[in-house]
Formats: structure tokens, C-alpha cells, sequence
């Protein structure tokens, strides 16, 4: 019997990619893309969980976790 136990990926940024990711945010110079990564990034970093950051960024929970685990 095979259980798919999901680990918990741990997002901590540094202060400096903190201030590039609110950059992208709030200039909207970048893809709509590039926007959504960093806002997953950065609901990330203050530990909000997947289903939560999916939910307020209408984004399916996948997509949260391969942003988070290719990061």
C-alpha cells in the first residue's frame, strides 16, 4: 500500500527578495505570470497555508505547490 504523505515546503525569504517580489506586485510591469509567483511567494513567507493562498488568488492548489517547491 502506497500513502502520499505531502511535506510541508517552508518558504523563508530574505529581506532583499522580499523587496524584489513587492516590487513586481505593485510596479505590474511583469506578466500576469511573474505577479502570481511572487504573490504566492509572498503569502508563502508569512506561512500562510496552500489551500488559503490558492483560494485568494483563485489559483488551483497545484499550482501553489510546484511554485513553492521549484522555488
Amino acid at each position: 500500500m502506497r500513502t502520499n504523505i505531502m511535506k510541508k515546503i517552508v518558504i523563508n525569504l530574505k529581506k532583499s527578495e522580499v523587496k524584489k517580489l513587492n516590487d513586481i506586485v505593485t510596479k505590474g510591469k511583469s506578466n500576469a505570470r511573474e505577479i502570481t509567483r511572487a504573490r504566492v511567494l509572498l503569502l508563502a513567507n508569512k506561512d500562510e497555508k496552500t489551500n488559503v493562498i490558492a483560494d485568494l488568488l483563485g489559483i488551483d492548489k497545484a499550482t501553489v505547490r510546484n511554485i513553492k517547491r521549484y522555488y
